[in-house]
C-alpha cells in the first residue's frame, strides 16, 4: 500500500514541524479501495490532533475519494479510516499549510481489529529514562511493521528500564495478547489496572485473556467488570461472544443474560437478536422469540432471518396460523430457499418414517405452491403410508396432470392402477 504515512513509532522522538509562513489550511486528499482495486464508498475518514484531540471527519464517495480540509495543520495528526465488514486503517500524516497531501489507501475485508492505544508518550513520560523511551519507541515502530514479536520484547525492555512506564504495560498487553502470550498479558494488566482500575482498555484484555484461557469464572468476572466502566460497540460484541461461549456449552441460563446485556448496548447486533431468539425457542418462551424475529426483520439485511424465527416460534407453539402467516411472508422473501428447507425437511422425516410430519410439511408446499407437482406426489406417498388412500389418490393424480413426463410419474400410475 502506497502512502505518505510516516511510522506512528516515531512520534515520541520527532520535534514537532517548523514554523511556517504559509497561510491556509492544510487539506489531505486520497482514495480508498478494495482488495480487488475497486473504489470503496462509505468509508469514514477522521484525522485526528495529535496536540488537541480535534477530529474532522468526511466519508469517501462513489469512488472512494475524499478531501479533508484541516485548519491547524501544524501538528502531527493521524487519520484512521474505518467501514463495517474491513480491517481499520490507523496511520500518521504530516499536513502543510495549503500544500495538500496525498494518499493511497487498500482496506483489506475482515472484522476491523481494535488498535493498541495510542503509542504517543507524554512529556512526562518522555522525560522518563533515556533508554526505556528509546525500548518504547523500537517496540512502537516493530508494531507498525507488523513484528509484534519484535514489539513486544521492546516493550517489556521498556519497562525493564523503567517499571512506573504504565503506557508500555499497556501496549504490551495488547501486544502479548495478540501473540497468544495470555499469561504475560495478565500480569501487565494486572500493572495498568492497579493504577487506574476503570482502565477499559486494560479490562477488555483483562477479559480477552481469560476468555482465551477458558478460565469461565475469571471471564465473566473480568466482563462484569468491563460492563461497569465501558459501553461501547465492542463490549457489546464481546458480551455477545460471552454468551455466545455459554450456548455452545448448552447454558442457556447464563447464555440469555448476556445476549440481553449487549442488546442493551447495542441494539442493532442483529446475530445477538437471532441467537436470543433461538434459546428462547428452547426454552418455551416463544412469545419473546417472536419478539426477536421481530428486532431482526426491522434491522437492515436480517429481514429473512427475522421471518425465519417467527415461523419457528408459531410453529413450536403449535399456532397453524401464525406459522403459515409467517411461512408466507417468508416465501415471499426468499421462495427457493424456503421450498428447498421445506422439502428437505419433509423429506428426512419421511425417511425416518414420521409420515404424519412429513405429509404436514408437504401440505405447508403446497398453501404456498398449489402446483408443485413433487410436492404432490411426496404427499400421496406418505398419506398411503398413513392409510388415507383416498386422499393419497387425489394427490397422485395431482401430479401425473401437472407432470406426467417426470421420472416418478409410471411409479405413480402404477400405485394408482392398484389403488383403483
Amino acid at each position: 500500500m502506497r502512502s505518505f504515512i510516516l511510522s506512528i513509532a516515531a512520534i515520541a522522538m520527532l520535534a514537532l514541524p517548523s514554523p511556517t509562513t504559509a497561510q491556509g489550511p492544510g487539506r489531505l486528499s486520497g482514495r480508498v479501495k478494495d482488495e480487488a482495486g475497486k473504489p470503496l464508498a462509505g468509508v469514514t475518514a477522521t484525522v485526528i490532533n495529535s496536540e488537541s484531540g480535534k477530529e474532522t471527519t468526511q466519508v469517501t464517495n462513489r469512488k472512494g475519494r475524499v478531501t479533508i480540509a484541516v485548519l491547524d495543520p501544524d501538528p502531527v495528526h493521524t487519520i484512521v479510516l474505518s467501514k463495517e465488514g474491513y480491517q481499520t486503517i490507523r496511520e500518521e500524516v504530516r499536513l502543510k499549510r495549503g500544500d495538500p497531501a496525498l494518499g493511497d489507501w487498500i482496506m483489506v475485508a475482515g472484522q476491523a481489529e481494535a488498535p493498541p492505544p495510542g503509542l504517543e508518550l507524554t512529556a512526562e513520560e518522555m522525560a522518563r529514562s533515556k533508554a526505556a523511551v528509546e525500548h518504547y519507541n523500537a517496540g512502537a515502530q516493530a508494531f507498525n511493521a507488523g513484528d509484534l514479536a519484535a514489539a513486544a520484547a521492546s516493550f517489556d525492555a521498556a519497562i525493564t528500564e523503567d517499571p512506573e512506564l504504565l503506557q508500555a504495560y499497556e501496549i504490551g498487553s495488547v501486544i502479548h495478547y495478540r501473540l497468544e502470550n495470555h499469561d504475560r498479558a495478565l500480569e501487565l494488566v494486572a500493572k495498568v489496572l492497579e493504577a487506574d482500575p476503570t482502565n477499559s482498555r486494560a479490562l477488555g484484555v483483562r477479559y480477552d485473556a481469560y476468555n482465551a484461557l477458558a478460565n469461565e469464572a475469571e471471564a465473566d468476572a473480568a466482563l462484569d467488570a468491563l460492563l461497569a466502566t465501558s459501553a461501547d460497540i465492542d463490549t457489546a460484541r464481546r458480551t455477545y461472544n460471552r454468551g455466545l461461549s455459554h450456548a455452545k456449552n448448552a447454558d442457556i441460563e447464563s447464555a440469555i443474560p448476556r445476549l440481553e446485556q449487549a442488546l442493551a448496548i447495542e441494539p442493532g447486533l442483529a446475530p445477538a437478536w437471532g441467537l436470543l431468539g433461538d434459546l428462547e425457542i428452547a426454552r418455551g418462551n416463544y412469545a419473546r422469540a417472536i419478539e426477536c424475529g421481530d428486532h431482526l426483520i426491522e434491522l437492515e439485511g436480517s429481514r429473512e432471518r427475522g421471518l425465519s424465527l417467527r415461523h419457528r416460534a408459531f410453529e413450536a407453539m403449535g399456532d397453524e396460523a401464525g406459522a403459515a402467516e409467517a411461512l408466507r411472508a417468508l416465501a415471499d422473501e426468499n421462495p427457493d430457499a424456503v421450498m428447498s428447507s421445506l422439502f428437505e425437511r419433509a423429506n428426512d422425516l419421511f425417511d425416518n418414517n414420521d409420515s404424519e410430519g412429513a405429509a404436514k410439511l408437504y401440505r405447508q408446499v403446497l398453501d404456498l405452491q398449489p402446483d408443485n407437482p413433487r410436492a404432490h406426489y411426496k404427499l400421496g406417498l406418505a398419506l398411503l403410508s398413513l392409510d388415507d388412500a383416498a386422499t393419497a389418490k387425489s394427490h397422485l393424480e395431482r401430479f401425473i396432470e401437472l407432470a406426467p413426463e417426470d421420472p416418478e410419474a409410471a411409479s405413480a400410475r402404477d400405485m394408482l392402477s392398484y389403488l383403483n
